[in-house]
């Protein structure tokens, strides 16, 4: 697949500014909102693919770029490559999507050197089996796979996890699924709970492909993807297939590709 990617000067510079920028922000938790938790409700399942591989751990990322003193003008500049990029995407991803939601801030995990953290609290509420865990492994896998830019492996303590999952026996509202993430003001992903329903809110159980659905949807969430408006994407918010579609994969990988921070222009000399 084509990947979509910033002239490499560009890309240095932006990265360069915004790291150090972005070092001197206070951190702020915030709510995913509509963006990573509204409305992700249960339509009739569609095409579901072959189980894929559980968790997996994580290539070495790119290595860290020297930070750089910015000034106003370079600052613009570097807002405004990012910005060009988005729009450059518009077609063949939703990251407009993800602007619209986050007042213009690209807003996902920081690079690292190694996988993010997942939790699996299993065991809990009543009637829940081990194989609805065994589901959220094949979601996570199928990310994987994918190639998007992050990886997972599964670690015990919820205390020292990134992302911590957790089932309830159903949501009071028409809803899932529902992801809670926490960002700093320079839209750096810190944690993310997500929270995965055993029963529709009438009552009746969800079936197990409809639980891989809402599970790699709510995986989306997890890693910064906001909701698409075509039905043929995972991040559908009526969830409606388990497969990634090419947009899907092409969002997250554009998405993994720029630096996190405020693409809004400012006044300055």
């Amino acid at each position: 697949m084509k990947r979509i990617l910033l002239p490499a000067i560009t890309g240095l510079l932006v990265l360069a500014i915004l790291a150090d920028r972005l070092t001197k922000t206070a951190s702020t938790t915030l709510s995913a909102g509509a963006s990573a938790s509204s409305a992700d409700t249960l339509a009739a399942p569609g095409r579901h693919s072959a189980p894929r591989p559980a968790l997996a751990a994580t290539a070495p990322g790119p290595a860290p770029v020297p930070s750089a003193a910015g000034t106003p003008t370079l600052d613009r500049l570097a807002r405004l490559a990012v910005r060009r990029q988005l729009v450059g995407a518009a077609e063949r991803t939703y990251l407009d999507s993800l602007i619209a939601t986050t007042d213009s801030v690209v807003r996902r995990w920081p690079d690292r050197n190694a996988a993010l953290k997942v939790a699996l609290m299993e065991g809990s509420p009543a009637g829940y089996v081990p194989h609805m865990g065994a589901l959220v492994r094949q979601a996570l896998g199928r990310w994987i796979e994918a190639g998007v830019g992050v990886t997972f492996t599964e670690v015990r303590d919820t205390a020292g996890a990134d992302i911590v999952v957790r089932w309830i026996d159903r949501f009071d509202i028409d809803r899932a699924g529902q992801t809670d993430l926490t960002w700093d003001q320079a839209g750096r992903v810190r944690h993310a709970i997500i929270s995965l329903a055993m029963h529709a809110s009438a009552g009746a159980p969800l079936t197990e492909p409809a639980l891989l659905s809402v599970a790699v949807h709510e995986t989306g969430h997890a890693i910064g993807l906001p909701h698409s408006a075509d039905s043929n994407d995972v991040m559908f918010p009526s969830t409606r297939t388990a497969r990634l579609s090419d947009r899907d994969v092409r969002t997250a990988q554009v998405l993994y590709q720029l630096p996190p921070g405020s693409v809004k222009d400012f006044a300055g000399p």
